[in-house]
């Protein structure tokens, strides 16, 4: 937009309109509408295969147990499983627990914070998920 001064000078508007700077922050808002469900995703996938990895570290180690005593033990926590197996299970979105029905037969299982949903690894290194976390079992 050109202004011409009482002197006969022309000189040019600086700056940016309301309506460019309406349009920027619509533009933006769209993008990240779109991308920040992605990341969503891509977090809770991420914090899954954690879980997983140390999943498929108890088994190990309840193996390695089995190996020893013959017979799999059961865990209620994150600290019985660190202390007694010496798997270390550090996922923050993440609780692990072992069961172990027989003396030949174990799930280890991680629970989701907040109880939505879980993955459990038996002894035969079978994958199972339930709730929110049901797509991130990996097959067997």
């Amino acid at each position: 937009m050109w202004k011409c001064s009482g002197e006969g000078k022309v000189s040019k508007k600086k700056g940016f309109t309301l309506t460019e700077i309406l349009v920027t922050v619509v533009v933006l808002a769209t993008l990240a509408a779109i991308v920040i469900p992605g990341f969503s995703k891509a977090k809770n996938k991420a914090a899954a295969n954690q879980a997983i990895a140390y999943l498929r570290t108890i088994r190990t180690a309840q193996k390695m147990y089995y190996a020893k005593w013959k017979t799999y033990n059961a865990f209620a926590n994150d600290a019985a499983i660190k202390t007694d197996l010496s798997a270390e299970t550090q996922a923050a979105s993440y609780t692990f627990s072992v069961t172990a029905p027989t003396a030949t037969t174990f799930t280890a299982t991680a629970t989701k914070a907040g109880g939505t949903g879980t993955i459990t690894l038996n002894q035969d290194g079978a994958f199972a998920a339930t709730g929110s976390e049901a797509g991130y079992a990996p097959s067997s």
